[in-house]
Parts: structure tokens; C-alpha cells; sequence
């Protein structure tokens, strides 16, 4: 007799809630459960690869604690709910000895780690295989769980159910799939010395002191790769009481660091994280939220019309709050009148073509456009077009940043920067799976960016790193339309922004960690699904990275003939295109659209699973 069988392909934050949801419906369930569950996963399961142990301690979460989890809240309102604690919970009973089993050094770092604050990676790891080891040992008796330190080469119908291939470690039969692939390797072919990957998978110990390194990318890779070439080849990081604000570093060098030449596409450097010295606040999203449900109604909805003024309007509110209260005199009169018209009708959902015209009065009333709200500042081109100039002004725009960012709260623009990505979220019911017209997708691309911008930058400490290795001669920045061209000489680094500056350079390291692009990366087992037919892509349009179809009940691939595959789900960063915003851990408290996509594909599993022969069989010789 054979036993009914699920596969769980990638055992890292999603793999994990998936046998998390997996086991809280099984113990749930009436009677008996036989069934065997394979989890394939060449690194450890829990943590994964990216979140696997043996990483640097300078490599942090870019989200705190407090607003980490994979266990089940009230929130989200599941008939079979598997509670426990957050990552935050989760550090403090480590710290107090109540969880056990953790490393000595591990527990260090979990008794420094603050709600709020942003602990390593590898601390994360340890809460997420502690998590998996809950949810494995919560299983029904009669479940097995097969543990595959491998990698899924491909997946086939046979005989009416999947075969799962594993290279040289074989295969195994399965009645249902939950691929949680999370982020692939890109394909390495593209001219880059180091192409882009997660920095502990780059091999950045190449890299040479002295070095002049082009790195393309100023987000969170670029402040991982710093991290990785400063402090951890013996650099130092100090507080500098001179710099002007509590938060300055300086940096003293070890001698062993490269010189590094940044630039992007954009130029636009990402934001660093308020330090609130709490856990993030909750955003008032008055206008956004109460259009939600009209909006869901008559998708597709025009976001630039629709959508962008009520977020716009929602961050404006905020932050004339904040600087009404913390600074009048930027006001010409008494500012009720913008308040109110800010204010006004937040109840109501109007639609946002029928709002007061707020940036007019804000005009009236705000002589000075620097105290105005205006969120494309965010990636506002630089003035400066001279190598020197534009290196001064961007590190200016960085060091005013981090002013604003260790105000916290005290800092409108923060206060309403905060709002604005909020909405990432907020939207997810109105723009996932084509709920916006193909005219908006631009609005709302570019929405996004500046949103990323804002959400997806790295701790104010990181920050502070950054300036400090630039005022140590460490860090140059190139600006927009970065790239390297190849002369008779050898390399040079050059941008659009400085077409003047050209830099001559030893190596490049690509440290822009974009969204997957399944038509970039090597991997055997998509390109097969891709090629059988079990899978195809959905295009995004215009220049955006296409997905990988999925049905939006249950995350069920999408076939070549446009069918949903029974039996076979996929989850994470992979659709992103068509469900926004999959990039994030679930967060606990907020009904999280991870947890819900997760157990809507398990309970498709678990149906696909009891209805097989196989399962009937095994029911019979019960």
C-alpha cells in the first residue's frame, strides 16, 4: 500500500509556516491521519539558506523583532490556529531561560536584542528552526516527515501524481506540491566579477585591500557588502561626538578594505529606518482604508486617479499633524484650515477625484517648499553633474536622511514617510492579480519604488556606516545610470548623473537585490516546470520582471494551457508581479497576507491529499 504524500520545496520562512499551518489542521482534524510529508531543502529547515547559521553577526534583519513571525495570531482568524510567540517573544524567553537548547552566543545576542531593534541574521535562523522543530513535533502521530538535504531537480506527472526529482538523491512520489522557493539565484552569465546574490553567497573574500571596486546597487546589498569589507576585516566603528547629532560614527580603518565606487540605476540611495526607539507605530491610513472596499468592488480601479491620491493624502495628513505641533512657525497662518481640509471626510471613503484640493492650501500656507509633503523627493534627481560635486551632494542627501531618521517620531517626514510605505500593504486586495488598469501599472510601479525606498532601507546605525567609511575615503558615490564600460586600458566606472567622472576599476560586485526574475535564473527545477508545461509566466508589461502565474485562491501554478494545476502551489517572492508584496516575513497582529496565501495552498494540499487513491487505501487498512 502506498501512503497519500505531501512535499514542502524550500524549508525556510514560508516552508516553515507551511508546516506550521500544515500541522495546526492536521491535530484539528477528525480521526486518524496518515500521511507522509517531505521536506526538501539543501540547507537546514527552518532557517534555510538565507537565514542559516554560519553568517557574520554585522549581517542584521532589516525589520524588527516585534514585527516577526511565523506562528498564528487572532488576527488572522484561522479555525485551527497554531499560536506562539514572535521573534521578539521568542528572544525575550531565551534571554530568561525559559526557552532552552539555544548556543551560549546565540543567547547573548537574544539578550541584547530590543523589540525594535535589529538583531543578526543568524539569531532569526535560530528562532525559525526552533519554530519548525515546534510545528514537526506537533504533527499528528501518523504523520512521517521525511527530512531531504537536497535540491528539487524537477517535478513530473506520473501515474496520476507528482514525482519529485532530487539529482543524484533520487526521487519520491507525491500527491501535492508547495514549492516556497523564496529568492533563487540569479543566473551568474552577466559580465559582473560578482554577480548579484545574497552577500554571504558572494564570495567577497576575492575582493582585495585596495582595491577599486564598482558596486552597482546602494540599498541593503551595498551596506551588507560595506559591512563585510570594513568592520569584518578588522575596521572599526565608533560614536563621533563631532558629526552633530548622537546617532555619528567614525571609522578607522584596518588598512584591509577595497575602495568601493557606488552607483544605480536610479542613483537614488534607499532610506534609513526611523529610530523610533519603540516598536514601529502603527500607520493611520484614514482615506486608503476607507476606500479599500469600494475599490475592491470595481477592480480593475486606476491607481493613478484612485488609488496614489488617497495614500498621498493619508502621509500628508500625518505629517502636517507632526509639524503643526513641533514647528508653527513654518506656517504662514494659523494651519486649521489645511488640517481640516486634510482631515476632512476621512470617514466617508469618498472617492479621490471629490477631495478638497489640499496641495493648494498647503501651497497658501507653507511659504517654504522644503516644509511641504512631497514624496517624490525620495528619488529626486541630483543637481550636481561634476564627479566631486555629485559625490558631496548625495552624501548630503544621506547625512540629512539620517538627521530626520534619529528624530523618529520627532521627525514629520519621517512620520509621514512611514505612512506612504505603510500602504505597500494596504493595497495588496486592490492591486494583486491585475486589479489595476494597464494604463496605471506605471503609477503604481513607480509607487512602489519610492515605497521600497522608503520601507526596504537598512537601520539608521547601517547608515551612519555608510557616511563614516565615506568621510574615510572607503566609499565614493557615482549617481544615476551607473555602469562600467571596458576600454583599451581596462575597466571604468561612469554614470549618466557624471558622464565627466570615469573611474578606472579592478573589479565589480553587482549588489542590487532586485525581484526574481524567472527568466533570469538558473535553476533546473523551474526551467522544467517552464518547459513541461506544468508552469508559465505572466507578463507584467512594460519593462517589469514577469511572474510566475499563480491562481489567487490558492496559489496553484498555472499551466501553459491557462488551467490550474491541482496538487501543485507555489508561494513567495516568484509572483510578486501579481501578488504584491510577498518579499516580507509575516507580521504579527496584522492579519498577514503571507500566513493567509500559505493556508489556502495547505488545505488545497491536504484536500488534493485525502481525495487521492492512495489515501483511500490507506484509509481502508485503517
Amino acid at each position: 500500500m502506498t501512503t497519500p504524500a505531501i512535499a514542502l520545496i524550500g524549508a525556510g520562512v514560508r516552508g516553515t509556516a507551511a508546516l506550521g499551518r500544515l500541522a495546526a489542521r492536521l491535530r484539528s482534524a477528525a480521526g486518524e491521519t496518515v500521511l507522509d510529508v517531505h521536506v526538501v531543502d539543501p540547507f537546514p529547515p527552518g532557517s534555510g539558506r538565507i537565514w542559516r547559521e554560519d553568517q557574520p553577526a554585522s549581517l542584521v534583519m532589516n525589520t524588527v523583532p516585534a514585527q516577526s513571525t511565523v506562528f498564528d495570531d487572532p488576527s488572522l482568524a484561522f479555525d485551527a490556529p497554531f499560536p506562539g510567540p514572535h521573534f521578539a517573544e521568542w528572544c525575550a524567553e531565551v534571554a530568561a531561560g525559559t526557552i532552552t537548547g539555544v548556543p551560549e552566543a546565540m543567547r547573548r545576542l537574544a539578550r541584547g536584542t530590543a523589540p525594535w531593534g535589529f538583531p543578526s541574521r543568524a539569531l532569526y535562523g535560530h528562532y525559525l528552526r526552533w519554530a519548525y522543530g515546534r510545528f514537526r513535533d506537533a504533527l499528528p502521530a501518523g504523520v512521517r516527515v521525511h527530512e531531504h538535504r537536497a535540491r528539487a531537480t524537477g517535478i513530473s506527472r506520473v501515474d496520476g501524481r507528482f514525482r519529485v526529482e532530487l539529482g543524484a538523491e533520487g526521487a519520491f512520489p507525491a500527491d501535492g506540491v508547495l514549492l516556497a522557493l523564496g529568492w533563487l539565484p540569479r543566473d551568474p552569465g552577466n559580465g559582473h566579477d560578482l554577480p548579484s546574490e545574497n552577500p554571504i553567497d558572494q564570495p567577497v573574500a576575492r575582493i582585495a585591500p585596495g582595491e577599486r571596486v564598482a558596486v552597482r546597487g546602494v540599498g541593503m546589498g551595498f551596506t551588507d557588502l560595506l559591512g563585510l569589507v570594513t568592520e569584518e576585516r578588522g575596521g572599526v566603528y565608533s560614536p563621533d561626538p563631532e558629526a552633530g547629532r548622537r546617532s555619528a560614527l567614525r571609522y578607522a580603518p584596518s588598512g584591509r578594505e577595497p575602495r568601493l565606487i557606488a552607483g544605480s540605476r536610479s542613483g537614488a540611495p534607499f532610506l534609513a529606518k526611523p529610530a523610533f526607539g519603540r516598536v514601529p507605530p502603527p500607520a493611520r491610513l484614514d482615506f486608503l482604508g476607507a476606500a479599500i472596499p469600494e475599490l475592491v468592488a470595481r477592480r480593475p480601479v486606476d491607481f493613478a486617479r484612485e488609488v496614489l491620491p488617497l495614500i498621498e493624502r493619508d502621509a500628508a495628513a500625518e505629517y502636517h499633524r507632526a509639524l503643526a505641533g513641533l514647528e508653527p512657525s513654518a506656517y504662514a497662518v494659523e494651519p486649521t484650515a489645511l488640517l481640516d481640509a486634510l482631515d476632512a471626510a476621512s470617514a466617508t471613503g469618498c472617492a479621490a477625484d471629490a477631495l478638497p484640493d489640499w496641495r493648494a492650501l498647503e501651497r497658501a500656507l507653507v511659504p517654504d517648499p522644503a516644509k511641504r509633503f512631497d514624496p517624490e523627493r525620495v528619488a529626486a534627481p541630483c543637481a550636481a553633474s561634476e564627479p566631486d560635486a555629485l559625490d558631496a551632494e548625495i552624501a548630503g542627501r544621506i547625512a540629512a536622511d539620517a538627521a530626520e531618521a534619529a528624530l523618529g517620531s520627532g521627525s514629520p517626514w519621517k512620520r509621514a514617510l512611514h505612512v506612504y510605505q505603510a500602504a505597500r500593504a494596504a493595497i495588496i486586495p486592490v492591486t494583486d492579480f491585475g486589479g489595476c488598469t494597464e494604463e496605471s501599472r506605471p503609477a503604481l510601479r513607480r509607487f512602489l519604488e519610492i515605497a521600497g525606498l522608503i520601507g526596504s532601507g537598512p537601520p539608521l546605525f547601517r547608515v551612519e556606516q555608510l557616511l563614516a567609511a565615506h568621510r574615510a575615503g572607503i566609499v565614493r558615490f557615482a549617481g544615476a545610470g551607473f555602469r562600467v564600460e571596458e576600454t583599451p586600458r581596462g575597466r571604468v566606472a561612469t554614470s549618466r548623473a557624471a558622464p565627466r567622472g570615469r573611474t578606472p576599476v579592478d573589479r565589480v560586485v553587482d549588489a542590487h537585490l532586485g525581484l526574481p526574475d524567472p527568466t533570469r535564473i538558473s535553476d533546473p527545477l523551474l526551467d522544467g516546470l517552464l518547459a513541461s508545461g506544468l508552469a508559465r509566466l505572466w507578463d507584467a508589461g512594460g519593462d517589469a520582471a514577469p511572474a510566475l502565474e499563480i491562481t489567487a485562491d490558492t496559489s496553484a501554478l498555472v499551466d501553459a494551457a491557462g488551467a490550474a494545476v491541482p496538487g501543485l502551489h507555489s508561494v513567495g517572492p516568484l509572483h510578486e508581479e501579481l501578488r504584491r508584496f510577498t518579499i516580507i516575513a509575516p507580521i504579527p497582529g496584522a492579519r498577514s497576507t503571507v500566513l493567509r496565501e500559505i493556508d489556502a495552498a495547505v488545505a488545497a494540499l491536504l484536500a488534493v491529499a485525502a481525495g487521492s487513491p492512495h489515501a483511500a487505501e490507506e484509509a481502508v487498512r485503517a
